[in-house]
């Protein structure tokens, strides 16, 4: 009995020593102050990693102090084995516990990208290469031909890009080391679910028009109306021409046909020989030339009811409308007259 009494001590003892020194290693070599410069650091860690890879890792970049003591954070916390691969930001100074916390929880690094309303392929694998976030020439490659949903198919050769205005226009979260085609097809992705979710095809049904259809026509309103509130009366223009089987003579296929953008479309540009050519060609183009925004979208599926054939922009952004092609010439030439 006596030697237990003695013993006990001894084992409370070495327990609170084997204590003090865990916290010891957890919260003194485990605070890596030392790095506290605020510098972001991005690491990637790669599948298949283990604890010790991942706090050899981050000591050789200089973001944990001791390895040893973040492997023990990590198995304290019943969380080794359990950090997830990916790319992340730590910023220099963190403790191993707050490291740990973003490893396991997969907060992994993303950036931030926006798709306005209205670009198209083009300008849209521009601005990811412009941003660092891809190659240019890759993205235009890999929106040629790729069709995942059913209503992105089209025969039509004319087509440059079957993806075209099926990348929907909003902000994504990327990752850095995400591919060209992975990103085009989050995109894509995205705009198959806003679509869903606002039940435009069951929409665009009711009003007869297929989807392909209904978005190549979206995509013009999109590129013409300045103002959100002009956006169903220019469809209810484009959709009445289109009934009398009358040619849209939209500026915006021009445009994009030539591949710039030009501050005022000439006559000799209407004259160009091409299927995107609506001034010379009645019907609509081969395929969407932009992304519309939902809205443009619903001002197709609800257009105004309208007597005009013809408008004109003002100088403001605002158009002009007209009934006849002589009131449209008259309109032109009272905006333009003191050019």
């Amino acid at each position: 009995m006596d030697l237990i009494k003695r013993i006990i001590p001894l084992l409370l003892a070495f327990t609170l020593m084997l204590g003090l020194g865990a916290y010891w290693l957890l919260y003194y070599t485990g605070n890596n102050t030392e790095f506290a410069k605020g510098h972001r650091y991005l690491v990637t860690i790669k599948p298949g990693m283990t604890t010790a890879d991942i706090a050899d890792l981050l000591h050789k970049k200089h973001l944990v102090k001791t390895p040893e003591a973040f492997r023990m954070e990590a198995r304290i916390r019943g969380l080794a084995g359990k950090l997830e691969a990916g790319r992340y930001e730590i910023v220099g100074g963190m403790s191993n516990s707050e490291i740990v916390d973003i490893l396991s929880k997969g907060q992994t690094y993303n950036v931030k990208f926006t798709v306005p309303e209205g670009f198209n392929v083009v300008k849209t694998a521009r601005k990811l290469e412009a941003e660092g976030l891809g190659d240019a020439r890759k993205f235009e490659e890999a929106a040629r031909n790729y069709t995942p949903y059913p209503y992105m198919e089209t025969s039509n050769p004319d087509v440059i890009f079957k993806a075209e205005g099926f990348i929907f226009p909003t902000t994504y979260q990327l990752d850095p080391d995400m591919s060209e085609k992975e990103i085009l097809a989050l995109m894509v992705r995205t705009f198959n679910s806003e679509m869903n979710r606002e039940k435009i095809p069951l929409l665009a049904k009711e009003k007869k028009m297929n989807l392909r259809d209904l978005i190549n026509l979206a995509a013009m309103v999109e590129l013409e109306a300045v103002f959100p509130e002009e956006q169903a009366r220019i469809a209810g223009v484009f959709l009445k021409r289109l009934h009398i089987y009358m040619p849209i003579q939209s500026d915006t296929t021009i445009q994009y046909l030539l591949g710039s953008q030009k501050e005022e479309v000439t006559i000799a540009d209407t004259q160009i020989k091409s299927p995107y050519n609506t001034y010379q060609n009645p019907g609509l183009p081969p395929g969407p030339i932009a992304s519309p925004g939902i809205d443009a979208v619903k001002a197709v599926l609800n257009p105004e009811a309208t007597e005009y054939l013809y408008f004109v922009a003002e100088k403001d952004g605002h158009h002009r409308f007209t009934k006849t092609y002589q009131e449209h010439l008259r309109a032109i030439e009272e905006i333009h007259k003191n050019d």
